[in-house]
């Protein structure tokens, strides 16, 4: 049935947006971004077998950006899929999965268009990416045509960049694909700025990113810099909002999130720094000043997120770095235990 699914136009295919999370104990995975052989290890680490059993009968979570920058985005899907299909696996879309959706040519995700491409910083070389052909756009597009923006139950919700109820209500209520949602929200924004006569391009950015409910969960909230800064393959004047540091989180429930590159920035191999002296750093606003990589975020402790910037190995390689040499890692968060589990083995206590 999921192959069959693979020819099916974008059209015939829709998912409820917001839907039900599992009941019961689940391991959360973090983004991926086509490291295959990190989400073996870490599958293998949480004790699941090839059919996604477990033998203390937990499932699991993935939190979105299943694919691009790393070498195999699609034996990344192809196995998460086969777990969704089987009813062991949800998954959730972030922005990687809707760029592709659109068809949009962004940094790291060439893969899927057939095409090689440079991403490394140094520009020095191609990444090696395994290439999507016809069919493998079809299927991959028609799975994430298939999954939701979020998924929620009494005391957690799983959603790949931000948690705004606003937002949330409206992706709860929307009846279509998650393509015409975006469109809806987007023309809607485009008549009000048309209205309000707003030329401001920064401005015009930032009503598009902020109040486009399906932007708002899948790439959070974004501000003006205080100066403009290369990120993504291109310069940027707008920066991520450390949303969750005024979420009130009133309802209690714990928020899980991916997306904002946490790292184990006291794991990175001494080498790094002969060619960087301040170590590796991701471009842009650090999101995470004061916080440990284990401890939950925000002014309740309501929020964490499990992004540990396994997608930037594709640098590591580049440069002869051992796995994790930048400080990188694929985490799954174990709920309720409240433990992360990376996939070199280590497990952290959530603080």
């Amino acid at each position: 049935m999921i192959a069959a699914l693979g020819f099916l136009t974008c059209a015939m295919i829709k998912s409820k947006l917001v839907d039900k999370l599992f009941d019961g104990p689940i391991d959360i995975v973090g983004d991926i971004h086509g490291e295959c052989g990190a989400l073996v290890s870490l599958l293998d680490r949480l004790g699941y077998d090839g059919n996604g059993n477990h033998k203390e009968g937990r499932r699991l979570v993935f939190i979105g950006d299943l694919v691009d920058r790393g070498p195999d985005s699609p034996g990344v899907v192809r196995l998460v899929r086969r777990l969704v299909q089987l009813g062991k696996a949800q998954c959730i879309l972030g922005n990687h999965e809707l760029n592709i959706l659109r068809g949009e040519h962004k940094h790291g995700n060439h893969w899927f268009f057939g095409e090689p491409e440079i991403i490394r910083k140094d520009k020095e070389a191609k990444s090696f990416q395994v290439l999507a052909d016809e069919e493998m756009r079809a299927e991959v597009k028609a799975f994430f045509l298939s999954l939701p923006m979020a998924l929620e139950r009494d005391d957690l919700v799983v959603v790949h960049a931000a948690w705004d109820e606003e937002s949330a209500e409206n992706l709860r209520t929307f009846e279509g694909s998650v393509i015409d949602a975006y469109d809806i929200f987007d023309q809607r924004i485009q008549d009000g700025i048309q209205f309000d006569g707003i030329t401001d391009q920064d401005e015009i950015d930032m009503r598009e990113q902020n109040r486009n409910p399906v932007k708002v969960l899948s790439s959070g909230y974004e501000g003006r810099a205080p100066e403009p800064f290369f990120a993504g393959g291109k310069m940027r004047n707008l920066e991520r909002l450390k949303w969750w540091e005024n979420y009130a989180a009133k309802d209690g429930r714990l928020v899980v999130i991916g997306h904002y590159w946490r790292r184990f920035l006291d794991e990175v191999h001494p080498t790094v720094f002969e060619k960087h002296p301040k170590g590796f750093l991701p471009s842009g606003v650090d999101m995470f000043p004061g916080y440990s990589p284990d401890s939950l975020l925000g002014i309740n402790k309501k929020v964490i997120c499990v992004d540990f910037s396994v997608g930037v190995r594709f640098e590591e390689r580049g440069m002869g770095l051992p796995e994790g040499g930048l400080g990188t890692q694929l985490v799954a968060l174990r709920f309720p235990d409240l433990l992360l589990q990376r996939s070199d083995g280590l497990i952290l206590p959530v603080k």
